[in-house]
């Protein structure tokens, strides 16, 4: 029996209760667990006398209650007080960090090498060759098409970010490569045009004499190990805080492709669907799913209702006490009691109005004021909030159990509301990070979009993860900008030495590696570069040159160079006898 305080808290309750109130008379839904919210890992003393005298027949008569659609029972008042004790879904088993495997990385292309790998660019490298051998037969020389290496790539993927943070992603690379100043001395300095071009039409990431195979199974064929692989990194690498947000980007594309989406909302409209997991505190992108149509049977044909991709998107951090925050897309009432009692995750989100678990009584506008509140409570609170006249916002959470308005908020808003606020753009801004600085060149091929999105994220990701291993707080800007410098240094360097580069490219090299340039024949700005005779070549010959020896300023052919320096021979041989 409930104690004499309780019951008249009850009777006072009851009292004020509409004589119109339509109860349920039904005494195993009343009791059903559709009716009690638990709200604590431990219920108090108050509570279980509050369920008790739920349970009695006298009492079940006057229980207010919200049906809806599909028999789902609601309280319509809270029956008791909040616990204050943290709930066992809340407890966080997994601190937030960076894991094991990550902590070593102090530098900044060490910390972008943890989601690119040596296996991954190796891959890569391996594939591209392939499609090398291809384009060979359409060039003249077999020199002009050579193989690609793992250094040459990771000097491409520089000049990538380079291009991404100058903002010219999208410019013609002949205006990259410019020769007239307007362009950065980077691009020239560290490959031909020609040579980038030829990277950017070979670039492949799978096996084309395995693909036709593969493809009948599987519609991400293309793609699927460098996308799997890439994503098991984000998921190891770093546990991110407690607040989670689940949303969908969109990769611009407008070429051919069986799973290509329309979404109105997006401002690329066509593009490459993605479904995401970003910590919504840092922005770290922690899981993705990538949306593939309608697969063909197989190991890869899996349901694509939203509950469904939910469930595979939070495996990560199953059972880990966080909270999960979505729009109406994903969100429904059997989907958040779900995550709530088999995975230990609270859910929060907005609520399509067509879903026959809300009251009717919530779905009403007319007559209902502005900045209104009304909730329906069970496993989870459903909140309906009138914003302005005629217009209902409906909210779903199991992270919260009562129905109390912010104190801050001048329109009265509900606390979930205002946690939805705080919580929902974790996905929308990683979006605009990686559109800020974005690599992706426009392309008719879909894995070369998706790779371009790959290097975006691992950006942002790896700057995450320098920021907690160094606790160096710099701007997205420079660390990018660093990162592409990192990229392309050593190739510099390499190429710096080559003896057939000329002395305009040895310098712009020199300057920037900061390399001692002593030897190299430097020209005046203003001076007239007319060419001359060769001094040691006879006068049938009739060769001509701008390059002269650095110490008697003979005009000399490349017959007559004695080292990458422009030597003639004579000063050579002066120069080895002296050594003698």
């Amino acid at each position: 029996m409930a104690s004499p305080r309780t019951e008249a808290k009850w009777l006072k309750w009851y009292e004020e209760i509409d004589s119109d109130t339509n109860s349920c008379s039904d005494l195993d839904d009343a009791a059903s667990e559709d009716s009690i919210h638990n709200t604590g890992t431990e219920q108090s003393s108050d509570e279980e006398e509050m369920i008790e005298s739920i349970s009695q027949p006298q009492r079940l008569s006057k229980v207010p209650l919200f049906v809806g659609k599909n028999d789902t029972k609601w309280l319509k008042h809270k029956t008791y007080e909040p616990s204050r004790k943290t709930r066992s879904q809340n407890i966080i088993t997994k601190l937030p960090g960076v894991s094991r495997e990550a902590k070593g990385a102090k530098e900044i292309i060490d910390c972008w090498q943890i989601f690119f790998t040596t296996e991954i660019i190796a891959e890569i490298v391996t594939y591209t060759n392939q499609k090398v051998d291809e384009m060979r037969k359409f060039y003249g020389r077999p020199r002009d098409c050579l193989p690609t290496d793992l250094e040459e790539l990771m000097v491409f993927f520089g000049l990538l970010y380079l291009a991404g943070v100058k903002k010219s992603q999208h410019l013609h690379t002949s205006e990259l490569w410019a020769s007239d100043g307007t362009s950065s001395s980077y691009f020239p300095a560290t490959m031909s045009q020609k040579r980038f071009h030829i990277l950017l039409r070979a670039l492949r990431f799978d096996d084309k004499t395995t693909r036709k195979e593969r493809s009948n199974i599987d519609n991400f064929a293309a793609f699927r190990n460098v996308f799997d692989t890439f994503v098991h990194k984000c998921t190891s690498s770093y546990f991110p805080h407690q607040y989670f947000t689940i949303d969908k980007m969109l990769e611009a594309f407008r070429g051919r492709c069986r799973f290509r989406q329309f979404i109105k909302s997006k401002p690329a409209k066509y593009g490459l669907k993605i479904f995401v997991l970003v910590d919504s505190r840092t922005f770290y992108i922690h899981n993705m799913e990538m949306y593939c149509g309608k697969q063909p049977s197989g190991p890869y044909q899996v349901p694509n209702d939203a509950a469904s991709i939910v469930k595979r998107l939070i495996k990560p951090i199953n059972k880990s006490g966080r909270n999960i925050t979505a729009d109406n897309y994903f969100s429904s009432v059997p989907l958040a009691n779900e995550l709530y009692i088999n995975h230990h995750l609270t859910y929060v989100g907005t609520l399509r109005k067509n879903k026959r678990d809300i009251p009717p009584e919530l779905l009403q506008v007319k007559n209902r004021p502005v900045h209104s509140t009304m909730c329906a409570f069970g496993k989870c609170t459903l909140t309906s909030y009138i914003p302005k006249k005629h217009k209902n916002m409906l909210m779903i959470s199991t992270f919260h159990d009562s129905d109390t308005i912010d104190p801050e908020s001048r329109v009265q808003k509900a606390e979930v509301i205002m946690f939805y606020n705080s919580t929902k753009g974790g996905v929308d801004v990683a979006d605009r990070m990686k559109a800020e600085y974005s690599v992706t060149r426009f392309s008719n091929r879909w894995p070369f979009t998706l790779f371009c999105s790959l290097q975006n994220i691992a950006s942002i990701n790896s700057q995450i993860i320098y920021r907690n291993n160094t606790e160096n707080v710099i701007s997205r800007r420079f660390f990018i900008l660093s990162l592409a410098k990192s990229l392309i240094k050593p190739h510099m360097v390499r190429r710096s030495s080559l003896s057939n580069i000329s002395v305009s490219l040895q310098q712009k090299i020199c300057s920037i590696v900061g390399k001692s340039a002593d030897k190299v024949a430097f020209m005046n700005p203003g001076e007239a570069q007319s060419k001359a005779r060769c001094g040691f070549c006879p006068c049938r010959k009739n060769r001509f040159t701008n390059n002269k020896c650095s110490r008697c300023q003979t005009p000399l052919c490349r017959e007559h160079t004695g080292t990458t320096v422009f030597v003639c021979y004579k000063c050579k041989e002066a120069e080895d006898n002296l050594t003698e």
